[in-house]
């Protein structure tokens, strides 16, 4: 049944609303769709001037009363509501505003300093490339530093964010694989040396790529066979350039050449299997598979992070270190930044940060048409216990104005704010 108009005096609770016309600065409430509480909410909408609203039937408890036989429970017109209650609704309110710009601005901080930590790594990557020792020293001192940047606080939350400039995706790929095995590494309690090694072979995993034909590595659809074959000689090609630069630890060669090597031995380049594959390189296998899933040529191709997840585990399992595949998830959350989900009041957003210690209730930026892009609400769901995670949407059931508005990532990057 859709939606239809109703009077105010045709409300009780457990009517599912849509205030009509309505912008969210211009009521008290944090939504303008909800689930009628009480008879106080009732008195309070009418109390506003709100005459009439609309009834979404499908998320009701119970359906309106008739036109003309209005709810008994519903207090008479007369009956005023205090007018400090509106006021402390309307507090409430600013408070949470004020919540959430300080939170967009601690994600604008990190957002500067991820972009700028790709320019960094573009610097350093040529001179790896070029096997000149201060670049690799520079690298690793660049490990350092993601780890004081993105990985200070133990219980840091993951966010979204965009990476706009396309001139820069190429490089958002290896700064997006090493934050994420990094994230893991320090959730499986690695040491200080075995974060370096990890995070240098997440970083230059796919060096050998440089010597590679461009043509080859912008080509769209199937490969031939000796185009494939050329493809996977870039994991050796790697570790080598690694090798023969003595900064390098060890490690770092060997976490690059088994990154493509699978657990049931249908990697390449030896076809490894289980044990026989670096530890390090197992996090960083699943980390770049990710990662491709997330951000494919096609942005409509691409996976969102909770189908992603949803298809490594359910149908990519036995490729996968499954412990580590496990802890990469709980890290990552149930419904991990950049997923497009709906809410229980219909609500439609994008997740921009998960909540460690509630992964069922992320942090939620909100599609609202009437609210300015860059003012858009974000919701902790945390705080909202009327509200929960309906479903995980897909990019292509998105409007064009959804689409635009919640700007899903042609390219998604992920990384760590310490002081959330």
């Amino acid at each position: 049944m859709p939606e239809y108009r109703i009077s105010v005096d045709q409300l009780r609770p457990g009517v599912f609303i849509r205030l009509e016309k309505t912008g969210w600065f211009e009521h008290p409430f944090l939504f303008s769709n909800f689930k009628v509480r009480d008879a106080d909410q009732i008195a309070l909408i009418r109390s506003l001037g709100i005459t009439h609203v609309f009834c979404v039937p499908e998320k009701s408890d119970v359906l309106p009363s008739a036109p003309d036989k209005p709810d008994k429970a519903a207090p008479p017109a007369a009956q005023p509501v205090p007018r400090e209650v509106i006021d402390h609704l309307w507090e409430v309110k600013k408070e949470r505003a004020r919540r959430l710009k300080q939170k967009k601005e601690r994600i604008a901080l990190c957002e500067k300093r991820f972009n700028t930590c790709i320019k960094t790594f573009n610097d350093i990557l040529k001179g790896v490339v070029a096997g000149r020792a201060e670049a690799a020293a520079a690298a690793t001192d660049f490990v350092a530093r993601l780890t004081d940047y993105f990985l200070g606080d133990r219980e840091s939350t993951l966010h979204l964010m965009n990476v706009v400039d396309r001139g820069e995706s190429t490089y958002s790929h290896p700064m997006n694989v090493a934050v994420l095995s990094m994230i893991v590494g320090k959730e499986a309690r690695l040491s200080e040396a075995e974060m370096t090694v990890l995070g240098l072979g997440a970083l230059f995993h796919d060096i050998g790529k440089e010597h590679l034909p461009k043509k080859l590595l912008k080509k769209r659809g199937e490969l031939t066979r000796p185009e494939q074959e050329l493809l996977e000689r870039h994991p050796v090609q790697g570790a080598a350039m690694l090798a023969a630069v003595d900064v390098f630890p060890r490690g770092a060669a060997l976490v690059v050449a088994q990154h493509h090597e699978r657990m049931d031995g249908s990697g390449f380049p030896q076809g490894l299997k289980a044990d026989r594959i670096d530890r390090l390189a197992r996090m960083v296998a699943i980390a770049d598979a990710y990662d491709n899933h997330c951000n494919r040529p096609d942005p409509m191709d691409s996976l969102t992070p909770y189908l992603a997840l949803s298809y490594m585990f359910g149908q990519q399992k036995h490729l996968f270190d499954v412990e580590l595949l496990a802890l990469f998830i709980r890290c990552l959350g149930v419904y991990p930044p950049g997923t497009v989900v709906e809410l229980s009041n219909g609500e439609v957003g994008m997740v921009m940060a998960v909540n460690p210690r509630n992964q069922l209730n992320p942090s939620v930026m909100l599609y609202d048409p009437d609210v300015p892009k860059k003012e858009a609400l974000i919701v902790d769901l945390a705080d909202e216990p009327d509200l929960r995670v309906e479903k995980s949407i897909r990019l292509a059931q998105l409007s064009p104005d959804m689409f635009e508005y919640l700007s899903p990532r042609t390219r998604i990057t992920y990384y760590v704010d310490p002081r959330a």
